[in-house]
């Protein structure tokens, strides 16, 4: 690339510098087999190496100089740090890439495929650490060794005892900027999206593990066609479970949330309009709104809230503090929004079933009160069987949390 400077020969590196750059390489094996140790990603392996290898090549042909080895690593342990917490096949992907391009930023490792016969031993020696790593420690123990390896790579680069590419110092602060904002937004998208990252304004995930207790949540309604029959599905297997509402739809459906109210069901705020961006206004009015329509239609004021699609930021949890109430979030969710086959929402549910699980259902879909939740009335009374099969016990939030169930408005 022109007022780049290409890297020297391999043949005139220093061992040591092979050494290095080997070692590096075997840390994004390591990223990829942290990778494994998810059952949720398994079977992606091809795509993931190939993601990799793409994004190591792009760092080899991108601008590169001593500041943006510090930028890469940086992205590199950031990548390691989120990758624990999702476990979706399209935000893994984009973990590996950033991984892979951040340590080949930090040391350029697309030159060990270039490696001559001298080298292999090496590279054979890496994959079998990086291997072992896997098999003997966890995934976190795993992901700290490569990162560390990642910061001893860049070290060496920043001492120069390895090659490093040069670029002019204003495409090298344009590029590393770019590559900095994007990984913050990402950062934050996977800190609004992920039920169980606590660090961008987190909630309750689950209860206590010991008392063999689960929660039943229903998100979405009231429902016209379902909500009602739903309650009554639960009252025949005496059980209570918790409704996160609407509040556009309690205000066109008043009686059911009353009904349920009266019938000893709990009752949560779910926003006014479940739309797809209010929740980043940081005054968030929604929820006030909302609690005013519980009070018309009820007397009294929710105490627990959960965000539409668990969208949430900080400054959306600190307007929930403000309100003494608790966010509360899910454990497993049944994806019933996209399917009619009960049996398949049931066996979902029932697979990721633990003791203290809050289990994500919806009567509703964002506060139209004529959806069709048909698929619920079928799957819930094989989801209540199933959980009692298991030895679990459905019962309101309120008591799998042990909080207040509602508060004066």
């Amino acid at each position: 690339m022109a007022g780049m400077e290409r890297p020297a020969p391999e043949g005139s590196r220093s061992d040591s510098s092979i050494v290095v750059r080997i070692a590096v390489a075997s840390a994004l094996v390591g990223f990829l087999l942290a990778v494994e140790e998810n059952s949720h990603l398994r079977g992606w392996a091809v795509l993931f190496a190939g993601v990799a290898i793409v994004a190591t090549y792009a760092a080899h042909r991108l601008p590169s100089n001593r500041t943006l080895a510090v930028i890469g690593a940086a992205i590199a342990a950031t990548s390691a740090w989120l990758l624990p917490q999702r476990d979706d096949v399209a935000v893994t992907a984009v973990l590996v890439f950033l991984f892979a391009l951040g340590a080949g930023l930090a040391v350029d490792t697309w030159v060990v495929t270039k490696l001559s016969s001298k080298g292999r031993n090496t590279v054979i020696a890496a994959l079998v650490v990086a291997i072992a790593l896997f098999l003997v420690f966890s995934q976190g123990v795993l992901l700290v060794v490569v990162v560390l390896t990642v910061l001893v790579g860049t070290a060496a680069t920043l001492a120069g005892r390895l090659p490093a590419r040069t670029t002019t110092r204003p495409r090298a602060l344009a590029f590393g900027a770019v590559l900095v904002v994007s990984t913050l937004l990402f950062t934050a998208y996977i800190g609004a999206e992920t039920p169980a990252a606590t660090w961008f304004g987190g909630g309750a995930v689950h209860g206590p593990t010991n008392t063999g207790q689960v929660a039943l949540t229903f998100d979405d309604g009231p429902n016209l066609g379902s909500t009602e029959k739903i309650m009554a599905i639960l009252d025949a297997h005496g059980v209570k479970g918790t409704f996160f509402e609407v509040g556009k739809a309690i205000d066109a459906a008043p009686a059911i949330t009353r009904a349920l109210f009266d019938d000893g069901q709990l009752l949560g705020n779910h926003s006014y309009n479940h739309d797809q961006w209010r929740w980043l206004d940081p005054r968030y009015p929604e929820l006030q709104r909302t609690q005013a329509a519980f009070e018309r239609a009820i007397g009294t004021c929710p105490v627990l809230y959960r965000p539409p699609h668990g969208d949430r930021t900080p400054f959306l949890a600190n307007v929930v503090r403000d309100h003494h109430m608790h966010m509360v979030l899910w454990s497993a969710s049944a994806g019933d929004w996209a399917t009619n086959d009960a049996a398949l929402v049931a066996r979902r549910i029932l697979a990721n079933a633990r003791p203290g699980a809050i289990l994500l259902l919806h009567d509703g879909l964002d506060g139209n009160p004529e959806a069709d939740r048909s698929v619920l009335e079928r799957a819930l009374p094989l989801i209540i069987d199933g959980l009692r099969a298991k030895g679990l016990s459905p019962v309101r939030l309120d008591r799998l949390l042990g909080t207040e169930a509602y508060q004066p408005c």
